[in-house]
């Protein structure tokens, strides 16, 4: 989906217009934390993967507290371990990562707070919303 459309009074020249009720993504760094519902309006990821910490819905929006399947103490004790393996990571040497199977991005979000760009790569599979949560996430 196309997320740099003009306003509404010229969207004839947008090429992929948003769909109804998409609201304008909220603006990093609140995005690390929390996305619209409407923008990724799949309730089946949260009962899914609620039990795993991925994701909660609260009201209008959804929130990413860092847990998940990957990181049982949370993302940034995860990215901690790593960077006592990878040096280059703490000095600026790392400058990129590539996060395949990406979940809803909170490896990806983490590293930009350390000066590391990722590249999310979400699988197209029974998660389909995943790379919409990257993209909304601005991770």
């Amino acid at each position: 989906m196309e997320r740099h459309c003009p306003p509404a009074f010229d969207r004839k020249e947008c090429l992929v217009p948003p769909p109804n009720g998409y609201k304008d993504p909220i603006r990093w760094p609140k995005s690390k934390n929390e996305c619209w519902y409407r923008n990724v309006p799949y309730d089946w990821i949260n009962k899914q993967k609620s039990n795993q910490h991925w994701l909660r819905k609260e009201g209008e929006k959804f929130y990413f507290p860092g847990g998940g399947t990957m990181f049982p103490n949370g993302v940034s004790a995860y990215v901690d371990l790593m960077t006592n393996l990878i040096p280059g990571m703490k000095d600026g040497t790392v400058r990129t990562a590539i996060d395949t199977g990406c979940g809803v991005a909170s490896w990806g979000g983490d590293l930009l707070d350390r000066g590391i760009l990722t590249v999310s790569l979400a699988p197209r599979d029974n998660h389909e919303a995943q790379v919409q949560f990257a993209l909304e996430r601005d991770a």
